[in-house]
């Protein structure tokens, strides 16, 4: 695992384990976004994502960490120039009623940590790209909807690039709602 990713993982796993027990926290996830009126009281797929994402070789890191687009430079979902096709995490939902699935990508930032080139620009494409190519990628869920979200400092708000987020939470605000999340130091 590389030192950046066992800088981030308590956080994420904090989040994987919010995410993965609380509808409530499901809930607050999505709230605001586009997909909160489809997916709101929705159910965690994270038996399915495993069995998807590790149906070949279990991972190095938890099952619902990291997914890479795997086409570099050749996929619409890279911003030209930048280094990254990389979501830190995703996690699914499933509509009850409609059976509609949701993949929620999240970014993780620490306070005071800049985006890269073309980062914050790629999430919502990339999100749209595995949207709509999830059959060509063995290791996606199938889905139907996407949304994005971040995790980061109140210094990142400030950036105009955050927009390209559809749901902005502070560690601040993550603290507070989800048990478990460690203190920004």
């Amino acid at each position: 695992m590389p030192a950046y990713s066992l800088k981030a993982q308590p956080y994420l796993n904090a989040i994987a384990d919010g995410i993965f027990s609380s509808e409530k926290i499901r809930n607050w996830l999505i709230s605001g976004t586009p997909a909160e009126a489809e997916y709101f009281g929705a159910d965690v797929l994270n038996d399915e994502q495993r069995r998807v994402r590790c149906q070949k070789k279990p991972t190095k890191q938890p099952f619902w960490a990291n997914y890479w687009c795997g086409k570099d430079a050749r996929c619409t979902c890279r911003i030209e120039g930048s280094r990254g096709l990389e979501s830190d995490a995703i996690f699914f939902l499933r509509n009850r009623s409609t059976r509609r699935v949701l993949a929620i990508h999240v970014e993780f930032k620490h306070s005071g940590e800049a985006f890269g080139f073309g980062q914050p620009e790629a999430y919502p494409l990339r999100a749209d790209c595995f949207s709509k190519r999830h059959s060509a990628r063995a290791t996606i869920n199938p889905h139907h909807d996407w949304t994005t979200t971040i995790f980061c400092g109140s210094d990142a708000l400030s950036d105009d690039r955050i927009s390209n987020f559809q749901r902005v939470i502070t560690h601040d605000q993550a603290s507070i709602f989800i048990p478990g999340y460690p203190p920004q130091g």
